[in-house]
């Protein structure tokens, strides 16, 4: 059976201490980024807004206390209306 989807979604978990290291300029509403995996070169233009917010937050936040997920629809080698965000880390509960 064939199916046919509309679009493909991507989820992308970052690595923290590579966002850390951005440097956002003031006065641009979007900014570049490449992304590798699994051999591939994909390409996003995300809010500058946002990004610098996600900056903010790995900076602030304890080494391990943050996951950075980008995200948007893949169009070729494009993730196209692409987002990201610096999620907390919630500690698990120790063992009784």
């Amino acid at each position: 059976m064939d199916l046919e989807a509309k679009a493909l979604k991507v989820t992308a978990v970052l690595d923290p201490a590579a966002i850390a290291g951005i440097t956002v300029p003031n006065g641009t509403a979007k900014f570049a980024v490449k992304l590798r995996v699994a051999g591939r070169t994909l390409s996003a233009d995300l809010n500058a807004k946002s990004l610098r917010r996600c900056v903010t937050a790995v900076q602030a936040a304890e080494e391990g206390g943050v996951a950075v997920v980008l995200q948007g629809r893949l169009e070729g080698d494009v993730i196209v209306d692409a987002g990201i965000t610096a999620q907390p880390k919630t500690p698990k509960p120790a063992a009784a």
